[in-house]
């Protein structure tokens, strides 16, 4: 199966599993992964697993997030000299906070509890740190792919960023500021953003391209 054709299937996959979820959720119904996972959430509270996930949700924090991706994009284009996909990267993580913010604008879904300090305030679906994380840091994955040419290199750049993804998004549950649901369903848009802003900007370089040859 040609990687095309993985990535068309995957977004299927992701439609259907938001369009479950986000309409449960529109009609007041809670989601059967929520139902599972809630009563997990208490066993961590005071625990060095609720401390090392409370310090890893930081990391996908608006306060952290803004400055390091404008620091990295600047590194970016002082590295590998190419302002365009600098400029995109920086400027998909900030509109796709902003999107987040409007789908939480319209579900208005209610938070398990409230964690100022941490960020947890606010509408809860989707979690904007799981869809941050997903969108920031799969850009900065996507282009330093395509920069780096030593597998290895590249292999620790995937493993490390992945997993950073993952666990930001799993902390957001593990702090009880978001359900499950709410982390699954922001790694969903964030995909679906990510998979459309890669596109676009594929087929803006490709016209691009085609004009000035």
């Amino acid at each position: 199966m040609s990687g095309n054709k993985k990535v068309e299937m995957s977004v299927c996959v992701v439609v259907l599993f938001l369009g479950i979820v986000t309409l449960k959720i529109i009609v007041g119904v809670e989601p059967i992964i929520d139902q599972w996972s809630d009563s997990y959430v208490s066993q961590w509270n005071g625990t060095i697993v609720f401390q090392v996930f409370r310090w890893i949700t930081e990391l996908g924090s608006g306060s952290f997030i803004t400055p390091f991706i404008l620091l990295f994009g600047l590194v970016y284009y002082w590295f590998f000299r190419k302002i365009t996909p600098a400029l995109w990267i920086i400027g998909g993580a900030f509109l796709g906070y902003r999107i987040n913010y409007w789908i939480k604008l319209l579900i208005q879904r209610e938070r398990p509890s409230i964690f100022e300090a941490a960020e947890g305030v606010g509408y809860s679906f989707p979690s904007g740190h799981a869809m941050g994380a997903m969108i920031t840091y799969g850009l900065i994955l996507y282009y330093l792919n395509k920069e780096i040419k030593n597998g290895s290199i590249r292999l620790g750049i995937q493993i490390i960023f992945v997993s950073l993804i993952l666990l930001i998004g799993l902390s957001r549950y593990v702090i009880n500021v978001h359900y499950l649901s709410d982390v699954l369903a922001g790694f969903g848009y964030g995909y679906l953003f990510l998979i459309l802003w890669i596109q676009l900007f594929n087929y803006l370089s490709k016209r691009y391209n085609k004009k000035h040859s």
